[in-house]
């Protein structure tokens, strides 16, 4: 491909930047406060990588040098693409905001840039399709948010080379240049496609250098100065306005270095890695992907994801031809169909008052109401709010207002609490949202663990964390009532209770848990607490632990970890919970 009007545009624009001053940046506060209302949104992977359908890391995965991959450019026809379609959908499925990939790591552009050939309108379709979506969008009052990737896999001056591509010349690149050419590029993206409400940078973890880093701190100043209410997240190796956890939700959400809570975004895949080059879940498209997260699965994420004051940027892949396909499609219809009704508990929402609840379920907050996301349904009809001392005015069903809900306050075994007495059957046997509406601010006490009657310390799966980090498999599942840790497939997923005693004490750990594989017996399981560690087996039954834990007075933890556990692998165990007994009891 012809780099002259990479080197000339790039000249032009270099001359225009001198020119830019910067406009006063709103504060954060209000320039996310959409951002926050939103909490839900569509993300896009979509590139001429489609071509080959195998996700969008293919020219890495199947080393494709550089000159192979171009000639899938030529041949790059996605003539039914239709931006009112796709908008639509995110639109039906109650996401406020969409974010494109413009560029990803191979370089190629899926907008008309003046600085390369190497883009869209070198293409058969000849559209500029950014350009068509973020019309789309203005017009359908979607929020519009622009990917843009500062690996390069294409452009000549863009070190370091990948690991099979080491006889690419080196000799007269100079990442400088490449810089003046990202700044080009963003320049073109800040001004020729109206409002951006989220520059969304990626791939910036191979240049850490401070000198570069200050040099993306320039772009990034620059692209403010030319779109000033505009979000930018932390992927420039740069601290931005909000973090972007992948493929995981934090066990607890994410606090700034004050210790308050910071603004995020889990981006995750419909696609679970069942496709090529297994287990990776592409972003891209991916022809041989056969298995989806079902709805289910995604409403209780962004539920989980809300509950803990983040966002949920949802992905599809679009095929070659244009088009969404329809596992992806199918599924944000069916999850629009449940914000129609209940997107109230979503939209506009805040972190839940509650670490955990003795029930499978989240809350979301909005003010004095509290909207609880009941997963599963209790066999005892009843939903309890522990701690909670604030007085409840009424509760109704989200779905069916005039459907009430009686709210009884109570003394538990921990404190006040508040119990919703149920209707024998779910509105929705995904999520039934109930509309819990206090006197005032919500007034809640944490819920401890401590030791019960006879000293045994009970810790169930309901009031566990999963720490976890990209790649998560464990995940809470309940089926008739009952809660555990299931699809636990993956040793960095990390079970952690956190507990309080009153004094120091030895305890036997039992198990109630149950292999979720029969080849899963005689793999190791370990428990650990501070520097103490136990290892135990998994039976036909359970697990077997050995030896004693030794718990400190005060505030602590309990993880359980599965040590021999392949990410590639079929879930290990169901983890319903742990009971520490005392020491000779």
């Amino acid at each position: 491909m012809s780099l002259r009007r990479m080197v000339l545009g790039t000249a032009v624009l270099l001359l225009a930047a001198t020119a830019v001053r910067a406009a006063e940046i709103p504060p954060l506060q209000q320039r996310s406060e959409w951002f926050r209302e939103a909490r839900f949104g569509m993300f896009i992977h979509w590139g001429v990588y489609a071509m080959i359908g195998q996700g969008e890391w293919v020219q890495d995965t199947g080393r494709i040098p550089v000159k192979e991959y171009e000639q899938h450019a030529p041949k790059f026809n996605p003539v039914e693409f239709n931006a009112a379609e796709w908008v639509g959908l995110a639109k039906e499925a109650g996401q406020k905001y969409l974010v494109i990939t413009t560029k990803h790591h191979d370089g190629f552009c899926m907008f008309d840039s003046k600085l390369t050939d190497y883009d869209i309108m070198s293409t058969p379709l000849g559209r500029d399709v950014i350009k068509e979506l973020a019309d789309e969008c203005h017009k359908q009052g979607i929020r519009l948010g622009f990917y843009y990737s500062i690996m390069d896999w294409h452009h000549p001056d863009y070190t370091p080379r990948r690991p099979w591509e080491r006889d690419r010349p080196t000799e007269g690149a100079d990442f400088n240049r490449y810089v003046e050419y990202m700044r080009g590029q963003i320049r073109e993206l800040m001004t020729n496609y109206g409002r951006i409400d989220v520059l969304w940078f990626d791939g910036g973890w191979e240049r850490k250098d401070p000198a570069d880093l200050a040099k993306f701190q320039e772009i990034i100043d620059m692209a403010r100065g030319l779109q000033p209410p505009m979000l930018v997240n932390n992927r420039a190796n740069i601290a931005g306005d909000f973090d972007t956890p992948e493929q995981h939700v934090p066990a607890t959400g994410i606090l700034n270095e004050k210790g308050q809570p910071a603004m995020w975004e889990v981006c995750m895949t419909m696609t679970t890695g069942h496709g090529s080059f297994a287990p990776t879940a592409w972003w891209g498209y991916d022809k041989n992907e056969t298995v989806f997260k079902p709805t289910e699965e995604l409403l209780q994420k962004l539920g989980d994801i809300v509950s803990k004051g983040g966002n949920f940027l949802l992905n599809v892949g679009p095929t070659p031809e244009g088009k969404i396909r329809p596992e992806e499609t199918e599924r944000l219809k069916e999850i629009g169909r449940w914000m129609q009704k209940n997107r109230e508990s979503i939209h506009g929402t805040t972190a839940s008052p509650f670490r955990h609840l003795p029930f499978f379920g989240r809350v979301t907050r909005k003010g004095d109401r509290l909207f609880v996301h009941v997963l599963d349904w209790p066999k005892d009809g009843e939903a309890v709010l522990p701690g909670l001392s604030t007085e409840v005015k009424q509760a109704r069903l989200l779905a069916e207002p005039s459907v009430a809900i009686e709210a009884a306050a109570r003394q538990g075994s921990c404190g006040k609490e508040v119990v919703l007495k149920l209707p024998a059957k779910p509105a929705d046997p995904t999520d039934t949202v109930i509309v819990v509406e206090l006197a005032g601010k919500p007034q809640v006490e944490p819920l401890v663990i401590r030791p019960g009657d006879g000293g045994a310390i009970r810790l169930p799966a309901e009031l566990a964390d999963i720490e976890a980090q990209h790649g998560q498999r464990a995940k809470p599942v309940s089926t008739q009532g009952r809660t555990y840790i299931g699809n636990w497939s993956n040793s960095n997923d990390v079970v952690v209770w956190e507990v309080t005693l009153p004094d120091a004490g030895e305890y036997r750990v039992e198990f109630d848990a149950r292999p979720a594989d029969s080849a899963a017996a005689g793999q190791r399981v370990e428990v650990a607490s501070g520097e103490q560690k136990l290892t135990g087996k998994i039976t036909a039954d359970g697990v077997q632990m050995d030896g004693m834990l030794r718990l400190k007075p005060g505030e602590q933890t309990v993880s359980v970890k599965l040590l021999d556990a392949q990410r590639t692998g079929p879930p290990v165990l169901d983890l319903f919970g742990l009971k520490l007994a005392p020491a000779g009891k």
